[in-house]
């Protein structure tokens, strides 16, 4: 458990232990009462005191678990030991052994390197590298870590930021990103390191959305090394270029329909989908979708049927309901979809206006024309009273009914007023379901 040998301070956390997992009272008095009885007088002072060395015996506890998980700080400590007993045999010990000592090199884990450069400096020292002029040290591997963890770090706090801004719309300035990316441009060398070239790239996905060259570096790096990163690494390194796909297909790049669904299946392969052990929803809908646009209706129904089980409990009901309908709209056999519409909770905004969506392209596209035009109104108005919608999402929607309600009013035969539809559309950057809408333009 944790090191005591105070018996009291063992039972005083048995006690709150017990209290927390059935969700008792910690109430001081009557957690004295259960360790003491009687027998012993309520004391604050000595139950602060209880209080205050449990505290210290689960830090102690924590730090000594987290150093069995960390074997490269565990190393470093042990040389930081070494030099301060200076015993000669082990000391040549550690040079012998020093590949072990160090761990594997071109690991996916950037924090590797900085223990690295870490234990080369510890090294250097221990090994009095500074009165041995005449032998080569190991100056450049203190450097050239160092290097790859600076470079890692920058890359992963640019492409963070960068996806920040798309939702906060806050100023960043980092320094010193452009001059790293143009270094890495015309000096291959510290691309050699695996962790640096999947970072370089998922940089330049963010960056360079136009050129889709550093969105195939990158995925052929995290399909050829799957089995070289660690099960939240793999995980970590994937999401990145299933958002890249989804990004390109929302702005209109159906070749990404086919991209998206390869990354998301070789992933669902290997279990590196899942957070926690679990689906995120919105990505489990955003899937489906995908699926559906692509025309894979069978690998869509087979998904939901087979993966529902590892979405979060609490949302799976509503998640199920929800893709659906999604799925039956697809397949064109709207009265299911509007039944499995009906059982959908709207816990928050996100399934209130795609459940109001479906609805708006089930009217149209079943003639419900005075139906629809209510359901006009009211997404119009539930946008109003929802403020807290952001700004980009408020006019995605208020296009889509503005864009649909244009079409429902257009006279057939009106070539102009299709075009000008059209051109308007084509001009807007945020429209809920586009691609839906420009098929309904197409096919007026």
């Amino acid at each position: 458990m944790f090191f005591s040998g105070n018996e009291d301070l063992l039972a005083f956390f048995d006690e709150i232990t017990r209290r927390l997992d059935k969700g008792k009272s910690l109430d001081k008095q009557e957690i004295w009462l259960s360790i003491f009885g009687k027998k012993k007088p309520f004391n604050d002072v000595r139950f602060r005191k209880f209080t205050s060395d449990l505290f210290k015996q689960i830090r102690e506890f924590l730090t000594q678990q987290m150093l069995q998980e960390e074997p490269e700080l565990k190393n470093y400590l042990y040389l930081s030991a070494l030099e301060k007993q200076n015993p000669d045999k082990l000391i040549r010990g550690v040079e012998r052994n020093w590949e072990d000592i160090a761990g594997q090199e071109d690991s996916y884990d950037h924090g590797a390197y900085l223990y690295r450069h870490l234990l080369e400096e510890r090294k250097y020292s221990l090994l009095n590298y500074e009165h041995r002029p005449y032998e080569r040290a190991n100056v450049e591997a203190i450097s050239n870590n160092l290097d790859v963890y600076y470079i890692v770090m920058k890359l992963r706090h640019a492409a963070n930021i960068h996806s920040r801004i798309q939702t906060d719309q806050s100023a960043y300035d980092l320094q010193l990103v452009p001059d790293i990316v143009r270094f890495l441009d015309t000096n291959g060398t510290y691309l050699d390191h695996p962790v640096v070239a999947i970072h370089y790239y998922m940089y330049k996905m963010l960056t360079e959305s136009e050129d889709h060259d550093a969105y195939y570096h990158y995925k052929d790096i995290i399909i050829r090394d799957t089995d070289s990163m660690a099960g939240d690494k793999a995980y970590e390194f994937f999401q990145p270029a299933l958002n890249y796909c989804r990004r390109r297909i929302n702005e209109g790049s159906r070749d990404f329909l086919a991209e998206y669904l390869e990354v998301y299946r070789y992933a669902l392969e290997y279990d590196l989908v899942y957070d926690d052990g679990k689906l995120d929803p919105l990505q489990f809908r955003n899937t489906i979708l995908i699926a559906l646009r692509h025309g894979d209706y069978d690998w869509a129904e087979y998904y939901i049927e087979n993966y529902q089980n590892r979405l979060p409990e609490k949302q799976r009901s509503n998640a199920v309901n929800y893709n659906s309908a999604t799925l039956y709209f697809y397949q064109g056999s709207y009265d299911k979809a509007l039944d499995y519409l009906r059982d959908v909770e709207y816990e928050n905004t996100t399934y209130n206006l795609n459940s109001k969506t479906m609805l708006l392209a089930i009217y149209y596209e079943t003639n419900a024309d005075t139906a629809l035009d209510s359901l006009f109104d009211s997404i119009t108005a539930y946008l109003n009273r929802h403020k807290e919608i952001p700004e980009i999402n408020q006019r995605a929607y208020r296009n889509l009914v503005s864009f649909t309600r244009r079409l429902t009013r257009m006279l057939p035969g009106d070539k102009k007023a299709l075009a000008q539809l059209k051109t308007d559309l084509a001009g807007k950057k945020y429209v809920a379901s586009r691609p839906w809408l420009e098929e309904k333009i197409e096919a007026f």
